[in-house]
């Protein structure tokens, strides 16, 4: 711990987190995501698709 009591170093440290963190946010990419699958994705369009299916089944019957 006496490499912490040392005041160059721990300058000397906080300066290299603070340009870590700098480049970090500064040299950051977008990232963005893609919605190939829906509204729900891969799980949720059998469901919507049974619901979709009833209803046209159901408005058949009707008339």
């Amino acid at each position: 711990m006496k490499i912490f009591e040392n005041k160059k170093v721990l300058k000397k440290i906080a300066i290299m987190l603070l340009m870590v963190l700098f480049f970090q946010f500064g040299l950051a990419t977008p990232v963005q995501a893609t919605d190939d699958d829906g509204v729900g994705g891969v799980l949720l369009s059998p469901i919507v698709s049974l619901i979709v299916a009833l209803g046209d089944r159901s408005q058949y019957n009707l008339a």
